[in-house]
């Protein structure tokens, strides 16, 4: 309570008095509900301070120049990749903020025993793929396509390259190498860290002319909690640049998988009352002339035109152009 500007006490202020000394509850002020806040064990070990999230910045921005050259290349466009996080939470809390919204590789840090993650914005990922395997910027129509196969070893390609300096970086928490695991398409699915446990992630922004996303390395808390320095200069740690062995890694995996390809004759809408009415020797007209370029689908895609004939007594497309 505060005096009125006459000396006295308001009237409100004397109501409030009286009703205190008649055992009654004073008026309540209306309060603001609470921010929605994550839960934190404190009997876990204490957040990094000011000081060890600067050294553990200075230490990781090594993943991000890394990162930046490799996906350069494969994404054919200039890339900028930047620190822009370091946060502490419980598993449960990013699956509850990131929902559907991303894709992830495990991986595993032998013989540490610790698992961790690289997670990466679906949409940003399926864009930066259409790219990456031949498409043009901004043709990605979908953020919630099922990643097959090809698709997974080439993001592995970049996962692998992202994470190879990372035992160099992080040398002072011990020997190890990094395996890459298991592609998890919904994360939803994954029990990467125990309930109580926490988990430190670092966030990288990711910018180039396909988009921006986000990319994110998340591993356990007690991984990571010796890998500041304690005294002393930080070692100065140089940027692993892309090893070329790594894009011949990626080639040689590309040449070994095989993809569907389909040539489309043509269309045609047809009546159901007309169909079920078709007998063989019928003939159904096609939308397409003779003498056009015919589409040719790569995993259900138009990648090609081409004109149809025969080699070595099979039939067989030449293709005369790349969509």
């Amino acid at each position: 309570m505060s005096p009125a500007e006459d000396g006295k006490l308001s009237k409100d202020e004397v109501e409030a008095l009286l009703a205190a000394t008649r055992g009654e509850d004073a008026p309540v002020e209306k309060v603001e509900p609470a921010r929605r806040v994550h839960g934190y064990d404190f009997h876990q070990p204490s957040r990094f301070n000011k000081s060890q999230q600067e050294k553990l910045r200075r230490i990781n921005e090594s993943l991000a120049q890394n990162a930046t050259t490799y996906a350069s290349r494969l994404l054919r466009s200039n890339v900028k990749m930047q620190l822009v996080s370091m946060e502490q939470m419980k598993w449960a809390n990013l699956l509850e903020e990131v929902g559907d919204a991303v894709v992830g590789f495990v991986f595993l840090m032998e013989p540490l025993a610790h698992r961790g993650a690289v997670i990466m914005d679906t949409q940003f990922a399926a864009a930066a793929l259409e790219r990456m395997m031949g498409g043009q910027v901004g043709t990605s129509e979908s953020a919630t396509l099922e990643f097959t196969d090809l698709d997974v070893l080439v993001l592995s390609g970049f996962v692998r390259a992202f994470l190879k300096p990372l035992p160099e970086l992080w040398k002072r928490i011990g020997e190890f190498e990094v395996r890459l695991g298991s592609f998890a398409q919904d994360l939803q699915t994954v029990d990467l860290f125990p309930g109580g446990e926490d988990f430190v992630q670092f966030s990288f922004l990711m910018q180039s002319n396909v988009g921006s996303g986000q990319v994110s390395l998340a591993v356990p808390f007690e991984a990571v909690r010796a890998l500041p320095p304690e005294t002393g200069q930080l070692e100065h740690v140089l940027p692993h640049s892309a090893d070329e062995d790594i894009g011949s890694t990626v080639r040689t995996n590309l040449k070994r998988s095989t993809v569907e390809l389909i040539v489309l004759l043509g269309t045609a809408d047809v009546q159901v009352a007309r169909l079920v009415q078709v007998e063989p020797g019928d003939v159904i007209v096609l939308d397409s002339r003779i003498g056009d370029a015919l589409q040719v689908k790569v995993n259900d895609k138009v990648k090609f035109r081409g004109y149809p004939g025969t080699s070595s007594g099979k039939l067989a497309v030449k293709l005369i152009m790349r969509e």
